[in-house]
Formats: C-alpha cells, sequence, structure tokens
C-alpha cells in the first residue's frame, strides 16, 4: 500500500510489506470513516491494534508492524509490554510531585509568551501546533516525563530519523523545547541543568545525524512553461479546493501560509470598488514593528473568478477560503496537502513528456535528479523571474521596487520607515498582466 491508496481507501485492506498489517477502516456514528492499523497474528489468534492513522503515518505502521512481529516470535507480548510501559510512565509522573513534566512546561511556556503578545495568529495558536507535534512526533517516554530527567539520548532517539527526512519540523521542536527549558531555569520552574534539547554546541547536535533533508531555494518552474503547468491545474480546480488554493496563491504571489490560511474576511473591497486581499500584517513575514500597514494584494479579474466560483462552508466571515473539507472541521490545508497535490501533477506530466513539473536548475543531492517545484517557488520565484523580463515576456517594464512590493519584500530600514502604504495602482498592473500570463494557454487551445 502507498500513502496515496491508504488515504484514498474506504473498506479494510491489507497493507502488504509486513504479513498480517492491515488497515481497517470503521464507519463513525457521525458518518465519518475511522481509519486504524492493525496486526492480525495468526500463530496467537489475535488482533492487534498499532495505532490510528493519520496520528500513525503509514511508515510508521510498517516500522511498528514489523519490530511487534520479532517481539512474538521472540514469546514477548508487545502489546501488554507497551501497556505496562505507559503505565510506568504515569506513575512515574504522579510521584514527581510538583515537578513539571515536558508536556506541561511547553504548555506554560506558550502561555507566558502569549500574554506577552507573542504568537498572535488566531487561525494557527500554537498550543495547536504543539498539540500536533505531541500526538505525530514526541513519545510518551517524552511527553510524560518531569524535565529534570530528559536527556540529550531520548531527544535523539525520537527525532534523528526525522531530523534526516524532514526539512524544518523537528529544527522548530528541538528550537522550541531548548527555548521553553532555558526560561523554565531562569523563572525557576527546574533546577539548573545543561539544556538536553540544545543542538548547537550541545551533546544533542554530536547524537544527530549529520545528513539532513535539502532544503535551500525552493525549486521554482521556468515561467516560459507556467501557461501549459496552469492549463493543467485548472483542470483540477473544480474538484480539488487543494488546486484553487495553489492557483491562488500562484495568482497573488503570496506565501505558502498566507495562501492556505486565507480567510474571507480579508477579501475586500477599496473605495473605487477594486478587490484586494488585505492580509493582516500579523501573518506576514515582514511583521508589523516593521511595516505599520497591512499587506494588501490587488486581485485580477483571474484570482477573482477563482474565489467567485469556490464552494463556501459555512456563513462565518473568518471562515477559511480553501477548507479542509476532510478533516470535517474549519482548518485549513496543511502543506504537506500541496506538495502531494503537485508530486500527483507532476507523475502525470512526466508520463507525458519524461520531464514532469522541475526545476531544471536544482538536482537533488543524492540522487541528482531534477527536484519538483513547490508552492513557494512557482508562487515567488517563477512570478519574479517572469516579472523582471518585460523583453522576453512580452508585458510593460516594472521597477525592481514595484516587484519587491508586490513579493512583500523590505529589506532596508529607511525604505520601512518612509513607507505608509504600497503603491496599488501599479501593482494591480502587474497581477493583472501575470494572470493574463498564467491563463495564456488556455485562451490559446480555445
Amino acid at each position: 500500500m502507498t500513502e496515496k491508496q491508504l488515504k484514498a481507501t474506504v473498506k479494510t485492506t491489507a497493507c502488504g510489506g509486513v504479513p498480517g498489517l492491515v488497515l481497517k477502516v470503521t464507519k463513525l456514528k457521525d458518518g465519518t470513516m475511522a481509519k486504524y492499523f492493525i496486526l492480525r497474528e495468526s500463530t496467537l489468534n489475535r488482533i492487534f491494534t498499532l495505532g490510528r492513522y493519520p496520528q500513525m503515518s503509514l511508515a510508521e505502521a510498517f516500522k511498528k508492524a514489523a519490530e511487534w512481529k520479532a517481539k512474538i516470535k521472540q514469546g514477548i507480548d508487545p502489546s501488554e509490554e507497551e501497556k505496562a510501559l505507559k503505565a510506568s510512565l504515569r506513575k512515574k509522573s504522579a510521584q514527581s510531585d510538583d515537578r513539571l513534566t515536558f508536556e506541561q512546561l511547553i504548555y506554560k511556556w506558550i502561555e507566558f509568551n502569549e500574554a506577552r503578545g507573542r504568537w498572535n495568529n488566531p487561525n494557527k495558536p500554537k498550543k495547536d501546533v504543539w498539540r500536533g507535534f505531541f500526538r505525530n512526533h514526541i513519545p510518551d517516554s517524552i511527553r510524560m516525563l518531569p524535565v529534570e530527567e530528559l536527556t540529550p539520548e531520548m531527544f535523539a532517539a525520537a527525532l534523528s530519523e526525522k531530523w534526516r527526512t524532514m526539512i524544518d519540523t523537528p529544527e522548530r521542536i528541538l528550537s522550541d523545547a531548548r527555548q521553553a527549558i532555558d526560561w523554565a531555569i531562569r523563572s525557576e520552574l527546574i533546577a539548573p541543568m545543561l539544556n538536553p534539547a540544545q543542538v548547537k554546541d550541545g551533546k544533542l547536535g554530536d547524537l544527530l545525524p549529520l545528513m539532513r533533508a535539502e532544503g535551500g531555494h525552493e525549486p521554482a518552474l521556468p515561467p516560459k512553461r507556467m501557461p501549459l503547468f496552469f492549463a493543467e491545474l485548472m483542470k483540477l480546480v473544480p474538484v480539488s479546493q487543494t488546486a484553487r488554493c495553489l492557483a491562488f496563491a500562484i495568482l497573488t504571489a503570496a506565501r505558502n501560509s498566507t495562501a492556505r490560511e486565507a480567510t474571507w474576511d480579508e477579501i475586500q473591497q477599496d473605495d473605487e470598488g477594486n478587490w484586494l486581499h488585505v492580509i493582516p500584517r500579523g501573518r506576514m513575514k515582514v511583521k508589523s514593528e516593521k511595516i505599520p500597514f497591512d499587506r494588501k494584494t490587488p486581485l485580477s479579474p483571474q484570482a477573482l473568478e477563482l474565489l467567485n466560483t469556490a464552494p463556501r462552508i459555512g456563513l462565518d466571515s473568518n471562515a477559511f477560503i480553501f477548507p479542509n473539507i476532510n478533516k470535517g472541521k474549519n482548518s485549513p490545508f496543511t502543506r504537506d496537502s500541496v506538495r502531494a497535490l503537485i508530486k500527483r501533477m507532476h507523475d502525470k506530466q512526466k508520463s507525458i513528456d519524461g520531464i514532469g513539473w522541475i526545476d531544471p536548475d536544482q538536482v537533488h543531492a543524492k540522487t541528482g535528479k531534477p527536484r519538483i517545484v513547490t508552492l513557494h517557488g512557482c508562487a515567488r520565484a517563477t512570478f519574479n523571474t517572469w516579472a523582471k523580463d518585460a523583453k522576453g515576456y512580452g508585458h510593460s517594464k516594472f521597477a525592481k521596487d514595484l516587484r519587491e512590493s508586490c513579493l512583500d519584500h523590505r529589506n532596508e530600514s529607511y525604505q520601512c520607515a518612509y513607507d505608509r502604504e504600497q503603491a496599488l495602482g501599479d501593482m494591480r498592473e502587474v497581477f493583472d498582466a501575470w494572470g493574463e500570463f498564467c491563463f495564456s494557454a488556455m485562451k490559446r487551445g480555445k
């Protein structure tokens, strides 16, 4: 079974890979589907529940199933072993009296910083981020342990594989953990100790693998290929909110979270009746302490049409424009959802032209193959490359300051100090021309 098949399946199915590993699909009372990984062991005539999807990934299910099979062969009951470990951790946590567990510390640290005005994004509360970290990445052996008993070896064992394969999640976890523990020491909530989450100049840095997932510049599509890419993307828009979100991000040169977390109350008209995406400065990369006004993006006719035809879930003004309805609640799509969409588009295009949607100037360090494009690369780098080449793409010449304003770039302190508003009229000309360019292959095909 692949991750794509797992997401699509609606009935109990064998996963393959490990004998007896099965995805069990159950329909709940509210009509939604719940998916669980189970391990059928014929020698014991027993069924073991491994975990629920998506809290447990397919890769984690394969790994756990293989480990439990090995233990069963040794005569060990892995489920009882797991229950005993959790009971021991709960008992140890209860016996710690007033000692803070790692989970308690994280939430205290978040509450302290939120009270000071930090992390003021209502669409992505820091507590929700950490609930996801605890659910998906941090084992109970760390979560429920008193902070004083944490060691670098524990963090390394829990996060080494993720450190090697994921770009930013393990770094965000360890950065927050280090800051929270340092704060607890300064606040005298715990006794002074060497910070077990310290990567740079810390023991944990010696334990984590040197090999990292590839970062660097986001892979971008050459502008000449954007019209064809957009034509293929628009075929998916009627049936995919993720595709609609990606198209909107490209047409507005938006950053990843700016597009995914857009809400209906951010779509506004100016005094002349022109439509804008007005993004609170707190949601932008460059915050209000540097720029005293919210970000405004003029909406081209093409971007506006995407909104006019978008299905609206609920009437709340702060509802997400591109909600992840598969979760059954008002939540945005994840970065992984957009990556998966682009990967499917790439695979399909590669079967047609042997190339797919890649950045020809970037290659994987390990495989040497071109890297598949990303939302950020297409919406930002491809847009900027197109915008600065007036003769090459047949549009008006756009000054550098205007291009930087479209990208919400502010680098020089004096520029930030004297800016009081964006050049919305000129920006509208840029985005209208960009929209025409993105849709040009569809017009030629008519």
